[in-house]
């Protein structure tokens, strides 16, 4: 399996793709994260602050899934504009609207440099991605820029700190989630520092929602069976201990048993 097969439920963003069925297996696991119902309730609280009409910029959309929604937010005498940096992304979301008739103007770019002009857009967000991101601020300076004054902002991202998986060998789970949190992304605990670096890049009327993201058990074992995986490779935990970790993993998840979790939060702000 590929690094890129390994990020499948850590839900990183591809920065290319070029073999097919990676994408198509990435696709699959996003949209069955994406399900989450948490998930889905810190996104319908962002959407509620949408009108119709308004211009709405989704930075760092991947393949569409939730700008897709916005489409319908937005209504008919609304835009919505997609940027992501990953090409295959871009091509898919694309090919996604095409086919469902959605009106959505795609591009691929860099967050940190967006292809806009100034204060185009009544709402702007992001999700799953500044905790990628080498410098979060200069992206939020950038969504602060290309937003209209008074526009809504609002940033979902998770704190990896706060990841769990119900084995009963802790001192192994801590080891094995520690690593996972200095590997997998840039920032694994952003959201202790949104309020401030939103601030600092201008946003005002900071408002904060969190929900407690209960993993579906096939994504679950998947990932962390590789966080372990990755964990041994890195030389933090022995080949008995992987062993030992697979077998537990494997176990509950046979059972229908594997409870994994993790902390996600919505920022809402106004430009």
């Amino acid at each position: 399996m590929t690094e890129m097969d390994k990020q499948d439920v850590a839900l990183q963003t591809f920065t290319d793709v070029d073999d097919a069925h990676a994408l198509a297996t990435y696709i699959a696991a996003l949209e069955s994260f994406d399900a989450i119902p948490q998930l889905q309730a810190l996104k319908a609280l962002a959407r509620a602050r949408i009108n119709k009409g308004t211009s709405v910029l989704d930075v760092g959309c991947g393949f569409g899934l939730e700008t897709e929604r916005l489409v319908q937010a937005v209504g008919s005498a609304g835009r919505v504009c997609g940027i992501d940096k990953s090409e295959g992304f871009i091509a898919e979301a694309r090919r996604r609207a095409e086919r469902q008739g959605l009106s959505i103007a795609y591009e691929a770019g860099d967050a940190t440099a967006l292809p806009y002009g100034d204060g185009q857009f009544d709402v702007v967000r992001a999700e799953r991605l500044l905790i990628y991101i080498d410098d979060p601020a200069a992206v939020l300076r950038e969504m602060k820029r290309v937003a209209r004054p008074g526009a809504e902002i609002a940033v979902i991202e998770p704190d990896l700190t706060l990841t769990s998986v119900n084995l009963p060998n802790r001192d192994l789970v801590r080891r094995v989630l520690a690593h996972e949190c200095d590997v997998a992304v840039r920032h694994s605990w952003l959201p202790g520092r949104l309020t401030e670096m939103l601030a600092q890049a201008g946003f005002a009327d900071i408002s904060l929602e969190t929900r407690v993201l209960v993993i579906p058990q096939d994504l679950a074992a998947n990932y962390f069976t590789q966080a372990g995986e990755t964990a041994q490779r890195d030389g933090k935990i022995t080949a008995d201990e992987l062993a030992e970790w697979r077998a537990g993993l494997a176990g509950l998840h046979a059972q229908q048993n594997l409870f994994c979790t993790i902390g996600y939060f919505l920022f809402m702000a106004r430009a």
